[in-house]
């Protein structure tokens, strides 16, 4: 038998706890704001490179809206991973921006996944509910997996430690504290690092698209004009310091 809920009871708690609980999400709010500020000037050229990769990514996707063609099981996997891939782009580079570094390096673990799942599926080899091989992604990527995925779980100490503690100003503050915060504070480098990764991931999501819009739809392939906003795009981030030339991504990777 269901239990009656007291709804008394839980308007009066709701009107007890909602000036704590709103105060909780307006600290957020505004050191996430003042976060993504100072990201925003962190980040330097890299933000134009960002606009030129996603650029051509969405070109390429709007030429497909409403296009019919024949496909298989391994166009349909594709098609939804490219989609995941876009639907996270905006929390991603959210998370990344408001300096919420936990949460955003697992969302770029998953972007990784996504990446070597689309590797497996065009090879015919990706295992039912099972997690993908990053090592079938390049070595500057696949080298990453695991730092990616110790923020994720949390697991080592001294990253979460990174993503929480307070060196800041302390004058003040009264008695012994661990210094630990509550609120997200920017990181120049890592807010760097951490886009750099995102933009350079769109760039090897674009490389997939690409052989998916030459070999199933006719004349919708990346165009010399977006293959040269592409290369523009890794110019601006080994000017930047981001990207080494010998992990520039070729048409036949």
């Amino acid at each position: 038998m269901a239990k009656t809920l007291d709804e008394d009871a839980i308007e009066r708690h709701k009107r007890e706890f909602i000036e704590p609980a709103a105060m909780l999400y307006a600290v957020q709010k505004i050191y996430g704001d003042q976060a993504k500020a100072k990201a925003m000037a962190a980040y330097g050229r890299l933000l134009d490179a960002h606009m030129l990769v996603t650029g051509v990514l969405a070109a390429g996707l709007l030429r497909l809206n409403g296009a019919i063609a024949e496909a298989d099981q391994a166009a349909f996997e594709r098609d939804a991973l490219f989609a995941a891939f876009v639907i996270g782009l905006e929390p991603c580079e959210a998370a990344i921006a408001e300096a919420r570094y936990l949460q955003a390096h697992a969302m770029l673990r998953q972007e990784l996944e996504i990446l070597a799942q689309l590797k497996a599926v065009r090879a015919n080899r990706r295992k039912l509910n099972g997690a993908p091989n990053v090592a079938a992604l390049e070595q500057s990527l696949a080298r990453l997996y695991g730092g990616l995925s110790a923020a994720a779980h949390v697991s080592r100490h001294h990253i979460v430690q990174t993503a929480t503690s307070w060196d800041g100003e302390m004058e003040g503050l009264p008695g012994p504290t661990n210094f630990t915060r509550y609120f997200p504070e920017t990181d120049d480098e890592l807010a760097r690092k951490s886009y750099a990764l995102h933009v350079y991931m769109i760039i090897r999501l674009v490389e997939e698209l690409r052989l998916d819009l030459a070999r199933r739809y006719e004349g919708a392939g990346i165009t010399a004009h977006e293959n040269e906003a592409i290369n523009l795009a890794v110019d601006l981030m080994i000017s930047e310091g981001m990207l080494e030339l010998v992990d520039a991504p070729t048409s036949e990777s």
